[in-house]
């Protein structure tokens, strides 16, 4: 698997976790194994029943942005509440062990708030940014 493969898999291992309320998932496939632990309270039920009906308020339509690794955040500018990003657009890069891994804007809007500095140590799945969506 590749890097940025076994990294959506983290992704979407760490987004059931919390989901579903487990503590801890792991995934054994070929040469890949993969532990997941989430140290976050199950939603509330009343949340999770909004959730699986897919009711989301029109006026809420914010994205987080998460650091995709553990390691060191470079903003790829000053960014500031308000601020227009696009779909795709580079927002920073999380240096790890030497390597640069790119944080892209996941949709197209305005920035409600910027969670991290540049130069700040950030953890795997830490909420950097919050976009309010088209």
């Amino acid at each position: 698997m590749k890097d940025d493969e076994v990294l959506a898999l983290i992704d979407d291992l760490t987004r059931i976790a919390r989901e579903r309320g487990a503590s801890r998932i792991e995934v054994e496939s070929g040469d890949v194994a993969v532990a997941v632990t989430v140290d976050a309270a199950p939603p509330a039920p009343a949340a999770r029943e909004s959730a699986a009906a897919g009711d989301r308020p029109s006026h809420d339509r914010a994205e987080r942005v998460h650091a995709s690794t553990v390691g060191i955040f470079s903003a790829a500018r000053e960014w500031s509440a308000g601020d227009r990003v696009e779909r795709g657009a580079v927002l920073g890069a999380i240096q790890s062990l030497g390597h640069m891994a790119e944080v892209t804007a996941p949709v197209g809007g305005a920035l409600r708030e910027v969670l991290v500095a540049g130069g700040a140590p950030v953890e795997y799945g830490q909420p950097l940014f919050v976009i309010d969506a088209r």
